[in-house]
């Protein structure tokens, strides 16, 4: 025979017809019970996922940027190859040394505004700032 220790009892409800009692509703919102360090493990656990977040996000705009001065550089040098390929074929054209002109200063105008984005970005990298902010 085991014998093992009584630890709580529980009240019967005896009933004379010995129908089932009526089943205890069960809380529908139980109390939450956290101790100290498992609270202060849940904020660190939160704050680590919001830098981890915020970080990410930062690191999607910085490529957002670099993305759209590559684009830019991209275009630039294509124009760039445009006017050669315009240089070659029509170097006695009338005209042709305005739209030249044109051609080469928007290409050195988008290479110039490029370039510096490009530094700044690659600034902003190396320090850990993210543009606009000190």
């Amino acid at each position: 025979m085991i014998h093992r220790a009584v630890k709580s009892v529980t009240p019967f409800d005896f009933r004379s017809d010995f129908s089932p009692a009526q089943p205890v509703q069960a809380d529908p919102d139980p109390a939450v019970s956290l101790t100290t360090p498992e609270l202060l493990q849940m904020l660190a656990e939160a704050r680590a996922e919001g830098a981890e977040m915020a970080k990410a996000e930062a690191a999607r705009a910085d490529l957002a940027h670099l993305q759209t001065a590559t684009n830019a550089l991209n275009e630039a040098l294509a124009n760039l190859v445009a006017l050669t390929g315009h240089l070659e074929a029509c170097a006695y054209e009338e005209g042709f040394s305005e739209r030249a002109h044109a051609l080469v200063r928007a290409t050195a105008r988008t290479i110039l505004d490029g370039q510096g984005d490009l530094f700044a970005a690659q600034h902003s990298l190396k320090t850990g700032t993210l543009e606009g902010t000190p």
